[in-house]
């Protein structure tokens, strides 16, 4: 767009840019005839044939009338709007303190109660909005802005997006949703319209991000973003924020649900929450809305993750919104010449970061988050040719998340590292076929699915090491299961579909071919990492820990908990010497022996124990307190 600096669209004067956007500019300008300054946003239009430009032009007409008739203390007002050479504007007063994103940018991190505060004006300028029938559909930090004498407004509603929508459409023959990816809700990934739920979902992406000082969800693309948005679960806010209350922390599992339907159902019930953080009072719509937010509350567990008797529906439903997404975007980027999906390295966003040099930087999927992979696997899997680091598949039995291992070569064992032990020497090069291994550690509610079935037998005890009632009480269903032996774990396995890894996969599925120390490399274990028992101090947790709870503790491959929480039982059998004869290619460990072999340490051991070399052993038949298992499945 040219610079319109000094020229005048009809009364109002622009004397400079105040900020832009992708789909438009805002000046300062001076209206000439009330003789005051204003803001004058201005449409971009650059991208749009002469057909789509008139069914904007008619549809902003539009959204602009119903948005003059918005009356709130906290909505900043359109007092007019206009068209200059064909680019349709807004006009709205002139606030000269800046914004939320601004200010985020200066202070930081805010304290909940403070932010909530903040919030509440904002949650009833949206309350208000939604009861006139308009969704803003874009909220954000950068369109909160604040007056001279410190009141926040909401500014910016869907008036650009509409224009947007338009452009999607006579580019790619499909209305999109639209927004700004790091604060759109799952279902804005899809073609289908978005409701007054997804500004609650942003609303709660600006909480958040005023807790934590970061946003949940981030990525190099607009598309890894969203895969994020739908597909990973929300990084527990107290991993940024210590002595975050529970209070705290439930607003925000709630406000994020992936699912509309989980989440607050109106933006009263939203703003009643926030009230309560503060001791404040909720309210008309808040009120009349508390008794079904209280409901709704006692529903909410307090995991982060919905439980499992919701997940086949929950992935169903994620799938379609990443895939509708996709779709679309493709379309889009395609369209544009901008080259939105080079799938390479980089244009895979959050799939590609799982092979960055330094993986604790990334959130990796999770067993219950709604997700399929990007080349979807056939009955046998298809060739390895398919897939990339980041692919996953759903295994149908019971709804684990498996994770693609490239082929290729690594180093396996160590002859160096302070902690090794005799049986962990000479490390040698072993070359392993491409295979998919278990995000997590199996679940007591996947090992019950098995236990139904008929062909598992129930856990030898149904306590943990300090729980009453652990397998089978729905409070730990995202736990993993225990007081399994090895052969309880191969019959489960090969139930699933799957079978128990072997030590070289374990091993490569927790190091990678950089050779860490840990999954996450090679600095020193902590309580934000792992569940362990740190050298000299007290256990992270005590016991065992939600499967899915140390996200940035994930190894190369995306894959969780290979350190810590519970021990895995793998297929081999235990010999102390079997690395100075192993096979260089696909070693499946001696033919015989006493013990199996155990990998990743527990909840309630050291640092040098959940090493990635670290080799453990137990008798087939032995069960225990902080024994469990994943599986894994070759490609042909």
């Amino acid at each position: 767009m040219d610079n319109l600096i000094g020229k005048d669209l009809g009364r109002y004067h622009i004397l400079e840019p105040l900020g832009e956007g992708g789909m438009a500019v805002v000046y300062k300008a001076y209206d000439t005839r009330l003789e005051t300054d204003v803001a004058v946003k201005v449409i971009r239009v650059d991208r749009f044939t002469p057909e789509a430009l008139a069914r904007a032009l008619k549809r902003f007409e539009r959204e602009a009338k119903a948005l003059a008739r918005l009356t709130h203390p906290n909505i900043v007002k359109v007092t007019d709007y206009g068209e200059y050479e064909g680019r349709p504007y807004l006009v709205m007063p002139f606030l000269p303190g800046g914004n939320l994103k601004q200010q985020l940018k200066e202070r930081g991190k805010l304290n909940w109660q403070e932010a909530a505060r903040t919030l509440i004006p904002i949650g009833r300028a949206l309350e208000y909005a939604h009861s006139q029938g308009v969704i803003h559909r874009d909220v954000k930090p950068s369109n909160i802005l604040i007056t001279q004498s410190g009141e926040y407004m909401l500014t910016d509603f869907g008036v650009a997006k509409v224009i947007e929508e338009e452009a999607t459409m006579d580019l790619t023959g499909t209305s999109m949703a639209v927004g700004t990816p790091e604060y759109m809700a799952p279902e804005q990934a899809s073609a289908k319209t978005a409701d007054q739920r997804a500004d609650i979902y942003a609303l709660g992406i600006v909480f958040y991000e005023m807790l934590t000082g970061r946003r949940p969800f981030e990525a190099d693309t607009p598309l890894g973003v969203i895969i994020k948005q739908a597909s990973e679960p929300l990084p527990r806010p107290r991993q940024f924020v210590s002595g975050l209350p529970d209070a705290a922390e439930k607003v925000l599992f709630k406000a994020l649900a992936k699912k509309p339907e989980d989440r607050y159902q109106n933006m009263g019930a939203f703003v009643a929450a926030l009230e309560g953080l503060t001791g404040g009072k909720t309210s008309q719509m808040g009120k009349q809305a508390e008794g079904r937010s209280k409901k709704e509350e006692e529903e909410t567990r307090e995991l982060i993750m919905p439980p499992d008797k919701k997940r086949q529906r929950k992935i169903k439903w994620g799938a379609w919104a990443v895939l509708g997404g996709l779709v679309v975007l493709v379309a889009l980027g395609v369209a544009l010449g901008v080259g939105l999906l080079n799938l390479g390295q980089k244009g895979l966003g959050p799939l590609a970061g799982l092979a960055a040099q330094h993986p604790a930087a990334t959130q990796p999927l999770a067993p219950t988050s709604k997700i399929t992979p990007i080349h979807t696997p056939t009955s046998t899997f298809g060739s390895s040719s398919s897939f990339h680091i980041g692919s996953t598949w759903k295994r149908p039995a019971d709804g684990m998340l498996m994770m693609y291992v490239p082929a290729g070569n690594f180093l396996m064992g160590t002859d160096s590292d302070a902690y090794a032990q005799s049986d962990e020497n000479p490390q040698h090069r072993v070359f392993l076929d491409a295979y998919w291994i278990d995000y997590s550690d199996v679940t007591n509610a996947m090992y019950a699915l098995c236990v139904k079935a008929g062909t598992c037998q129930a856990p030898s005890q149904s306590d943990s090491r300090t729980r009453s009632s652990y397998y089978g009480n729905s409070i730990y269903e995202n736990y993993p299961v225990v007081y399994v032996n090895w052969e309880d774990a191969q019959t489960y396995c090969q139930w699933a579909g799957a079978r128990l890894p072997t030590e070289a996969e374990w091993e490569k599925a927790a190091r990678g071919t950089g050779g860490g120390n840990y999954p996450w490399g090679n600095s020193s274990p902590t309580c934000d990492l792992a569940n362990l028992t740190p050298d000299g101090s007290t256990p992270c947790m005590g016991d065992t820990s939600p499967v899915w709870l140390y996200q940035i503790g994930a190894s190369l491959y995306g894959v969780q908990d290979m350190a810590g929480n519970v021990w895995q039982l793998v297929n081999d059998w235990y010999d102390s010497t079997y690395y100075a004869k192993s096979p260089s290619s696909n070693p499946t460990g001696p033919a015989s022996g006493q013990y199996r072999v155990l990998r990743g340490g527990a909840w309630d051991t050291s640092e040098s124990t959940i090493l990635t070399t670290n080799r453990g052993k137990i008798y087939p038949t032995e069960t225990g307190s902080s024994t469990g298992f994943r599986c894994a499945r070759s490609l042909p």
